[in-house]
């Protein structure tokens, strides 16, 4: 009778082999995904400084508008100052 020893040997041989190359592949594609998560990670970078540009843009632009608004409104009131009559200068009355 064979000893149990060798029929089980090969069989822990071929489990360790599997185990191995199944390591090598798991690191490889590890390393695979750590290079597409760094570059997107970059090209989030990258989108994030464009984003917090764009939003102090449309601050600024959006102040500006007040502004302009603020200043339209003043003038507005000037102009209707200008188009009334001075007090007392309107149609006489008859008696």
């Amino acid at each position: 009778m064979p000893e149990p020893t060798g029929a089980v040997l090969p069989i822990l041989r071929r489990i360790q082999e599997n185990l191995a190359e199944t390591g090598r592949e798991l690191g490889h594609k590890i390393d695979s995904h750590t290079r597409i998560l760094a570059s997107h990670s970059e090209k989030l970078d990258s989108i994030e400084g464009y984003l917090v540009c764009q939003l102090g843009l449309s601050s600024r632009d959006r102040a500006d508008i007040q502004a302009l608004q603020a200043k339209m409104k003043a003038m507005e009131k000037r102009v209707t100052a200008l188009e009334r009559p001075p007090r007392g200068s309107g149609p006489k009355r008859k008696s």
